[in-house]
């Protein structure tokens, strides 16, 4: 009995430790429109399939001839994405050329419920399967 109940303790240390009921939803959406083409990425990590965390990869490539407006375009999404910032969240505009690059972090688990309603993304925050159906009714494909 006492070599079943320490195979069992080892068994669920061993889950434990090595995150059984993490899972992870990767959806990415392209759009483009005169000037500029967009991709993004979202992944969603999520624990017991509670949403603990989501990184948002944004890349903005303006057309050549629209290159020289790519200060005032980051500026304009500086300013646009600050609310993420505001919020707890980590954001980072950078770029080169006619590139933009967003790279925005959410610790959800570690946010308010008031920071969570702020970005006005209560519907994103749930389980993976709810998570997912947001996100495609919004134009992502998620796998």
């Amino acid at each position: 009995m006492r070599k079943m109940l320490m195979a069992l303790v080892a068994v669920l240390m061993l889950l434990v430790l090595t995150g059984c009921g993490t899972q992870t939803l990767t959806c990415t959406m392209s759009q483009s429109q005169t000037g500029m083409s967009m991709d993004q990425k979202v992944d969603a990590t999520f624990v017991n399939n509670e949403v603990t965390e989501m990184n948002m990869k944004i890349d903005v490539t303006l057309d050549d001839q629209y290159a020289s407006y790519a200060d005032t375009m980051k500026s304009t999404l500086e300013e646009e994405y600050k609310v993420f910032s505001d919020n707890g969240g980590k954001v980072n505009v950078s770029g080169e050329g006619n590139i933009i690059n967003i790279a925005i972090d959410l610790d959800v688990k570690n946010m308010t419920n008031e920071q969570l309603e702020n970005l006005n993304m209560g519907d994103i925050y749930g389980t993976k399967s709810a998570t997912a159906k947001e996100l495609e009714e919004q134009g992502y494909t998620c796998n």
